[in-house]
């Protein structure tokens, strides 16, 4: 196909005032189809005229008829705009096919979102999630992800990004009632499980009052295995409050309250420009339900 000289071609608009004339043989009715006024429509078709320097339309009575010219044109801009219109409906359809890809933490997949994708299911039946799991900073701009959820302590400053914030909940300490029962002992003497030599982790315990040189850890290495492990009573770890409240409320885990209040606040990041429609409804729905108890 060659090359389309685009300074050469008429505006847009007149084309499109153009064929639609042609298709209604109506300045009223192309007028009406546009939501403009019908002098519009004739100006528009007036000034197609002028750039081509040809007749395309007459009057004929109280309806316009086409000259060959313009029957010739007519004929080659509805199948443009038809082709047109047809890639764009097969564009919006294969968007809304495609599910919603999230990802976020390990921890707030399996523990938040994960227990709420059911319900999201039954309420938006013709919307699907897709959720990857990962601790690794994700390039949104590169993958093919609608919004990654984190976590941070303050307002974060992402160049390029739109920041919106989902939930804010306190950081406490919870551990299994075998190892939390009867009198607890201090902090320090307790075995503790986090990632070592994560920077967030290992600060908050030291804002716990914690000695790391000589605290001991349980962690077994995968993070995914973190509240696992504390609900088996191998050690005390601490989680937003949100994250382990059924677990408190039931009786599985028992709660320490710090020594320090730190409190965490969950962001939906997306790209700056447009969030698909799906994406949007389902980020909506998060901001309504994430608080809720499952």
């Amino acid at each position: 196909m060659s090359e389309i000289d685009w300074k050469s071609l008429p505006a847009l608009s007149s084309l499109r005032a153009f064929e639609l004339t042609a298709r209604t043989q109506s300045f009223a009715a192309a007028a009406r189809a546009l939501n403009v006024t019908h002098a519009a429509i004739a100006q528009r078709v007036r000034s197609l005229e002028a750039d081509l320097g040809v007749h395309l339309v007459r009057r004929a009575g109280r309806t316009i008829a086409l000259t060959e010219a313009g029957q010739r044109l007519s004929r080659h801009l509805t199948e443009g705009f038809e082709t047109i219109a047809a890639g764009i409906a097969e564009v919006k359809a294969d968007e809304h096919s495609k599910p919603v890809h999230v990802t976020t933490t390990v921890f707030f997949s399996q523990l938040m979102l994960l227990p709420r994708l059911e319900v999201f299911s039954r309420e938006c039946p013709d919307i699907r999630v897709s959720v990857t799991p990962t601790q690794d900073i994700v390039d949104l701009t590169s993958q093919d992800v609608d919004f990654a959820i984190r976590a941070s302590p303050t307002p974060p400053d992402w160049p390029g990004m739109r920041i919106e914030p989902l939930i804010t909940s306190d950081l406490i300490i919870v551990g299994a009632p075998a190892l939390l029962d009867g009198t607890i002992p201090p902090l320090q003497d307790l075995p503790w499980i986090w990632t070592e030599g994560s920077e967030t982790e290992e600060a908050v315990l030291r804002a716990f009052g914690l000695h790391l040189e000589t605290l001991r850890n349980a962690d077994f290495g995968v993070t995914s295995y973190h509240i696992s492990l504390v609900r088996r009573g191998l050690g005390v770890s601490m989680f937003p409050e949100v994250f382990v409240r059924d677990d408190v409320a039931s009786g599985t885990l028992r709660q320490i309250t710090p020594p320090t209040k730190i409190s965490v606040t969950f962001y939906a990041v997306t790209p700056v420009g447009p969030v698909r429609p799906q994406a949007q409804i389902f980020l909506d729905w998060l901001k309504q339900n994430l608080g809720r108890d499952t």
